[in-house]
């Protein structure tokens, strides 16, 4: 654990409480922030620690407030500090485990167990258990080129990259050409009665040291993930400090807050990981799926989807007819 110059002494009291295994949290309002926390033999314990965090707070505005007062308004980093390893995000990354739950220390094939759930989140979630026990099969949003959205977009196992400036950090997702666009500069979300959701929402930030501190609204509704997973509503909003671990981890504390479909805001450690990239071959290319028409998706009566015939060869081509296929 680093800690930095200037800690003040309800933050020094957590830093200490961390090192000896016991971490408490000051009960005073300037005083709500968390050192980072490594994942560790000891992560099932800090990570119920990190989902009680959050839980003090009653919407993710104070939660971001009082981290932003702790860090007396953040500081941002300086164009000659971008060589610095803290701030040199360079690369392209994937997400660390290759799991399609939104918690990646859960299991593919369970459900949000880690997540607090409302009786509307909870009905959703049986739904959709029912619907995988009967049909086997399901309909995915970003099967028509529908963007994943925030915060599915932690999720989405393609190539990512990161860029970041004094100004603004760009969070990129290979699919769909898809950026999260972090301003730093000091700026206020859009006012409530200009704004509207998107995919990937109103993101802005500070830099506590080494740690980008996000706030995000104005999002579209969506699901975290296919499989028995939870919905998330158009009142989503995220919470999150990224922050690189080591020369080829870069990692996220994802704090969403919900009322639609969670009783508590739902905590999750996301991890992104810098690939071997020698030769320079590998690097974020333009993606549109509607360019092949191979990715028809016609969605079943069942709730299940279904590709159309596959078509490989030109009708016209020589030597015969086209070869295809159906498949789930």
């Amino acid at each position: 654990m680093t800690t930095r110059t200037g800690l003040s002494v309800g933050l020094l009291m957590i830093v200490v409480a961390a090192a000896v295994g016991t971490l408490v949290i000051p009960r005073v309002r300037a005083q709500s922030t968390l050192p980072w926390i490594n994942q560790d033999a000891n992560w099932t314990a800090n990570k119920e620690k990190l989902q009680a965090f959050g839980e003090r707070f009653p919407t993710s505005d104070a939660m971001f407030d009082a981290l932003k007062q702790q860090a007396h308004g953040g500081k941002a980093p300086t164009w000659p500090q971008m060589a610095e390893p803290a701030y040199d995000w360079s690369g392209v990354y994937t997400r660390s485990k290759l799991s399609l739950h939104f918690d990646p220390d859960l299991p593919n094939t369970s459900g949000p167990v880690s997540a607090k759930l409302t009786p509307a989140g909870e009905t959703v979630v049986k739904a959709k258990a029912d619907l995988l026990a009967r049909t086997g099969g399901e309909y995915d949003p970003i099967s028509d080129c529908r963007p994943p959205g925030v915060p599915r977009w932690f999720t989405e196992p393609f190539l990512h990259e990161f860029i970041v400036t004094p100004n603004q950090t760009w969070l990129i997702n290979e699919m769909v050409n898809d950026i999260r666009r972090v301003y730093t500069d000091g700026r206020s979300h859009t006012p409530e009665d200009e704004a509207y959701p998107s995919w990937n929402g109103d993101t802005v930030g500070f830099w506590d040291g080494d740690v980008l501190v996000t706030h995000t609204k104005y999002l579209m509704k969506g699901q975290y993930q296919r499989g028995v997973q939870p919905n998330y509503s158009e009142k989503t909003e995220t919470v999150e400090r990224w922050h690189k671990v080591d020369e080829k981890t870069l990692q996220a504390d994802v704090w969403v807050f919900d009322p639609v479909n969670l009783a508590k805001p739902w905590y999750t450690r996301q991890s992104q990981t810098r690939l071997t990239n020698d030769d320079k071959q590998l690097r974020i290319r333009y993606w549109d799926c509607r360019e092949n028409a191979n990715n028809d998706i016609v969605r079943q009566d069942d709730g299940t989807s279904q590709f159309k015939d596959f078509t490989f060869v030109p009708k016209d081509a020589p030597g015969g007819k086209p070869d295809s296929a159906k498949t789930k």
